[in-house]
């Protein structure tokens, strides 16, 4: 694909991808156009562009190699170009941690969006952060915490996300003497993500208080969110005591809310494998009239994996199910909901796949027919899942490997290579020029795990990965 800078007359800049003949990891493009824009410094030009680098992703900032140049940008004065380059630099991977003082020099700014992009940028890299420089990261991150709600918030979110278990005992400090709600559920969803970490962590939060203080939060519309995505994180360290309630939850009116009940039943699904209550209610909601309710039990049973294996036949009955949840109004601004809670059958299809449900294999593969392309990327991806059991089906996962949408076709790809096909080996040799990055490393991935079945087809994996790692010498 060629990436083309284009300059309308507005003074908008936009990125445009054309296609051409792409191979793996390689693009057509003019970094010095991109480059120019960047290093110019006008507010106008650049805050477009590297909103358009960030939706683009690691790979295209990558290949225009303008790192450098965003990183320059972190010291702009205007505090919108800032953000934007904060929220670039977050996307452009371990090319990123060489900017790290720029990023924490964002958090000494007294802008709160200024220090909030900052304290995300850095919760993104944190698994690129040299062990040395680690603690001189989190310290600054810390400091953040005697600040606005929103810096508080997001400060709470990268000490967690920089796995920072000695912060334990600050932060359980803090969920007594929080007023804010959200803030203090914020701090409670860090200190269980903590706790699950080391033992050390863990006696910050120990079973009593946790049981105490998650049963409060659950019963609290403000903070029902946080006490599920909590246990969540805990997983088998959740109390079992807790479990009918994150199972009700899977019936709250809030979308979120049932995300967060679903994740919070699979992580404790060996607790829930073993009650006879928490199947019993995950039954009913499978033969519930509402479709939101089927769709959340069945996303938390494919959530549970093969615990969940003894109700496959009541899933199976909703492969077929054609109604769909309305997104709610505020989900067009966030994002698209997950499609497991607006479509039951899309959520069944995946769980057969979780659970190992090899009897039902037929049916998830008349999945790859469905009109949605959520449901056709379900099951391809249960597909994978289900492993050699799918083999069968392989010719219906290649014709997926034209479908127009391309995580229909990633998910293709990856169910290939997991359910040993090697007469998939062309069709995947032919994606390695898809248009999407995505599914071209599936695609070599996938080729890469056959290929010692099939010689044949060695010459374009080995010409794939040539072609990568060459662009990547050039970078060095």
């Amino acid at each position: 694909m060629a990436l083309q800078l284009v300059a309308p007359k507005s003074g908008q800049v936009n990125l445009r991808l054309q296609p051409t003949k792409p191979v793996f990891g390689k693009f057509s493009v003019d970094h010095d156009k991109v480059a120019v824009v960047l290093n110019g410094g006008k507010k106008d030009l650049v805050v477009p562009l590297l909103h358009h680098l960030t939706a683009a992703g690691r790979s295209t900032i990558e290949t225009l190699q303008v790192t450098e140049c965003i990183g320059r940008l972190l010291r702009h004065r205007d505090p919108t170009v800032a953000v934007a380059a904060a929220e670039a630099f977050a996307a452009s991977g371990a090319a990123g941690q060489r900017h790290e003082e720029a990023l924490l020099g964002l958090l000494l700014r007294s802008e709160d969006s200024v220090i909030v992009a900052g304290l995300r940028a850095l919760a993104r890299l944190g698994p690129l952060i040299q062990p040395a420089r680690k603690a001189v990261v989190i310290r600054q991150v810390a400091a953040c915490l005697t600040r606005s709600v929103a810096v508080r918030s997001a400060a709470l979110r990268t000490l967690a996300a920089l796995k920072a278990t000695r912060q334990a005992l600050a932060i359980a400090d803090l969920v007594q003497t929080e007023k804010v709600p959200e803030v203090q559920g914020i701090a409670v969803e860090a200190l269980a993500q903590l706790a699950s970490l080391t033992a050390e962590a863990e006696s910050c939060f120990p079973e009593d208080a946790r049981e105490k203080k998650l049963a409060e939060m659950l019963g609290d519309d403000r903070l029902r969110y946080s006490a599920l995505t909590a246990l969540g994180f805990l997983g088998d360290k959740a109390p079992a005591s807790l479990l009918q309630k994150a199972t009700e939850a899977l019936s709250d009116a809030d979308l979120t809310t049932r995300w967060a009940a679903v994740g919070a039943v699979g992580a404790m699904g060996e607790q829930a494998a073993a009650s006879n209550a928490a199947i019993d209610a995950l039954m009913g909601l499978l033969k519930s009239p509402e479709a939101a309710r089927r769709a959340a039990g069945a996303s938390a049973l494919a959530a549970m994996g093969a615990s969940a294996l003894p109700s496959a036949d009541l899933v199976a009955t909703l492969t077929k199910d054609p109604e769909v949840v309305p997104a709610p109004p505020q989900a067009t601004s966030g994002g698209r909901p997950p499609a497991r809670l607006l479509m039951p059958r899309c959520a069944a299809v995946a769980a057969l796949g979780a659970m190992g449900a090899e009897a039902h294999t037929a049916l998830v593969a008349q999945g790859l027919l469905d009109k949605s392309w959520e449901v056709r990327q379900a099951a391809a991806e249960a597909l994978g899942n289900l492993g050699e059991a799918a083999r069968s089906h392989a010719s219906s996962l290649i014709g997926c490997l034209a479908d127009g949408s391309y995580p229909v076709r990633a998910a293709a790809c990856v169910a290939l290579g997991t359910c040993r096909a090697p007469e998939a080996l062309p069709g995947l040799a032919q994606a390695f020029e898809d248009e999407s990055a995505v599914v071209r490393r599936s695609a070599l991935e996938a080729a890469s795990a056959l290929v010692a079945e099939e010689e044949s087809f060695c010459h374009e994996v080995f010409k794939a990965v040539t072609d990568t790692n060459a662009q990547e010498g050039k970078k060095g």
